[in-house]
């Protein structure tokens, strides 16, 4: 039997073309503009991941994250398809992007249709989901953002009492599940959302999208316990130590995410409650994502994703609404601090361009060919040229941050101890399977131990007599390089496979 919240809406006003015309085109263009750029380290990392798992691969045995495995398990079908094409991985992740974006945007410009015109809305969807975080692109907040905005529109319609279509409702819901169930920290945002409809409507109501959505992540859990039980039990340790992994509350408070908040709630004092229910529920889920970013306390660029996308598309929602004739000192105030909060999106693609310098790596690795086996310490700079130049990465780690973060804080005895014996136990057995051609060693890693990973490495007899058979080569930059002379012997008798 249907919900309440699921009655038909009225006959919705006939929306014009030319929006929509023109959103198409941009995500075109945002398609055109990403087909050849550099790829996100991490997105590079879980298309290497999904190859190794479409091959039997076990993950969080064979290879080992700290993440859920949601977004892995989705690159699995991605690299099946690309391999059946014949043609990149990472190009059929911007065409799986970009229609889980289209679809988004449809239902977004139909559930706006009778709640507000929906113009301005349908016009910047695309700037704020693509344009806005280039440097970004297909991060897990990057998509949590772009499927949670028709879950919150929708949530902004039943505040006004407005039904909708079930398979609309299911399609939001379920959108929202994958987007949500990327990450635990982003389950406070349904929550807030709820929360918020309860105070509108003075009465718990159990839409489509709900049901859809609770079905879904129950769904979710219980695969992990079925066939990902290795993320709780094996990975416990690492977990525990990437979360105490925090950068300071300060760098915390300076990030544009932070300063964003700071101008919408100034806003909110000068222009009071926003009229649009969609952006109020846009700010609900903002601060839901911001709660998110303080909770994993690291400060990072991608983890502000979300939360400034949902505080952006609440300024347009709003925005729409706006009639120049009602202008007051106090309005023009507003405005001026609506324009300063919008400008925050500029600032973080620029710094990311800087930080994000693969140039040494690139540099250093030039005169290597597709099929070499190539090895980063401790890799946070060097990849996606793995995924990108198709070397062979001989690791079951993406990166070994936090094996140098728990080098310079394990006692003896201690699980930082234990989590350091077994990832140098590890990393020894994987370079010993598949020698490096080339060792490529970061010497400026922020935040960890300034001698240098081969030193902290070679304090142990297994890495020992592993690079006795390499030579110092040439520095580029930031990166020392170690090319093989020898020999890798003995060759251990178990070797997972590389793919």
């Amino acid at each position: 039997m249907a919900s309440p919240a699921d009655s038909p809406s009225p006959p919705p006003r006939e929306a014009p073309a030319w929006p929509l015309a023109v959103a198409l085109l941009l995500v075109v263009a945002a398609g055109a503009l990403l087909w050849n750029t550099e790829q996100i380290n991490d997105v590079a990392w879980q298309l290497w991941v999904g190859r190794q798992l479409a091959h039997g691969v076990a993950l969080y045995t064979d290879i080992l994250e700290v993440n859920p495995p949601l977004w892995f398990w989705v690159a699995v079908p991605i690299v099946q398809l690309a391999h059946l094409l014949n043609t990149s991985a990472y190009h059929v992740l911007v065409v799986c992007i970009l229609a889980l974006d289209l679809v988004a945007l449809l239902l977004v410009r139909r559930l706006c249709r009778d709640l507000q015109n929906g113009t301005l809305i349908v016009l910047t969807f695309p700037l704020i989901t693509l344009f806005a975080f280039f440097d970004m692109f297909g991060q897990r907040e990057h998509l949590a953002l772009i499927t949670i905005i028709p879950y919150l529109v929708l949530v902004a319609r039943r505040t006004k009492g407005l039904g909708s279509s079930t398979p609309m409702a299911v399609a939001c819901g379920a959108l929202a599940a994958f987007g949500i169930a990327l990450k635990p920290h982003f389950f406070l945002v349904p929550i807030a959302l709820e929360i918020q409809l309860l105070l509108h409507t003075r009465r718990l109501t159990f839409g489509s999208e709900l049901v859809t959505l609770g079905s879904l992540l129950t769904g979710y859990a219980l695969s992990i316990a079925l066939f990902a039980s290795d993320y709780f039990a094996a990975n416990l340790p690492m977990l525990r130590i990437y979360q105490s992994m925090r950068n300071p509350l300060a760098y915390q408070l300076s990030q544009p995410v932070v300063a964003m908040a700071w101008l919408l709630l100034m806003s909110r004092l000068l222009y009071g409650r926003p009229r649009s229910s969609v952006a109020q529920a846009a700010l609900v889920t903002g601060l839901g994502f911001l709660a998110a970013y303080f909770l994993q306390a690291k400060g990072w660029r991608y983890h502000e994703i979300p939360a400034m996308g949902c505080f952006a598309f609440a300024i347009v929602a709003e925005a729409e609404l706006f009639r120049p004739h009602t202008v007051s000192l106090r309005v023009s105030a507003t405005v001026a601090l609506a324009a300063l909060l919008m400008l925050n999106l500029a600032a973080p693609p620029v710094r990311a361009i800087w930080a994000n310098d693969h140039s040494d790596a690139q540099r250093a690795t030039s005169d290597l060919r597709p099929g070499d086996v190539v090895a980063a310490l401790p890799g946070a700079q060097y990849w996606p040229i793995p995924e990108e130049r198709h070397f062979v990465w001989p690791s079951r780690y993406m990166v070994f941050g936090l094996l140098m973060y728990a080098s310079g804080r394990g006692q003896p005895g201690s699980e930082e101890s234990k989590l350091l014996h077994d990832s140098l136990k590890n990393t020894a057995h994987d370079l010993a399977c598949n020698p490096p051609r080339r060792i490529l060693e970061a010497r400026s890693e922020p935040g960890f131990p300034e001698t240098g990973a081969v030193h902290i490495l070679s304090a142990y007899p297994e890495f020992a007599q592993l690079i006795h058979v390499y030579r110092r080569g040439p520095d580029y930059g930031d990166f020392a390089t170690y090319d093989r002379v020898g020999q890798v012997a003995p060759r251990p008798a178990r070797c997972r496979p590389i793919y």
